[in-house]
This record gives structure tokens, sequence and C-alpha cells, in this order.
């Protein structure tokens, strides 16, 4: 794995999510398309949002986020 690879895999979810800047999103863009395993990586993080995005559409149960907060310590 070289260090373009590296920054794409750092940077995947960002891209995914379509929140990184033009210029960043070009770079990654070229890099998949000319990295296979990159590629790979890339298509199953994307399906695996799709699933998990149709699949998780229940409420957390109430109190949830106050256990987990408290948990944190936040």
């Amino acid at each position: 794995m070289d260090d373009g690879c590296r920054q794409v895999l750092h940077e995947l979810q960002v891209y995914l999510d379509g929140e990184c800047a033009d210029e960043l999103q070009d770079v990654l863009a070229r890099h998949l398309q000319d990295c296979p395993p990159c590629f790979d990586r890339a298509e199953f993080q994307a399906e695996l949002k799709q699933i998990i995005a149709s699949k998780c559409t229940d409420c957390a149960p109430p109190g949830l986020m106050e256990r987990v907060k408290a948990y944190l310590g936040a």
C-alpha cells in the first residue's frame, strides 16, 4: 500500500459522504479510477452505507443518548 492509497483510505468516508473539498474529491476520484483495490474498498463501503441506511431506520430508545454521554464522560 503506497501513500496515495493511505490518503484515500483515510479520507474515504468523507469522500463517500460528499463532504470533502472539490480539489480533494478530484484527487481521490482519480486515484480510485486507477487503483482497483482502493476502488473495491470504496465500492464496498458505499454499499455498506446504503444497507445500513436502509435497515437502520428506528430511533434510539429513550435515554440511550444520555447513558452514552454519561459513559463517555461528556
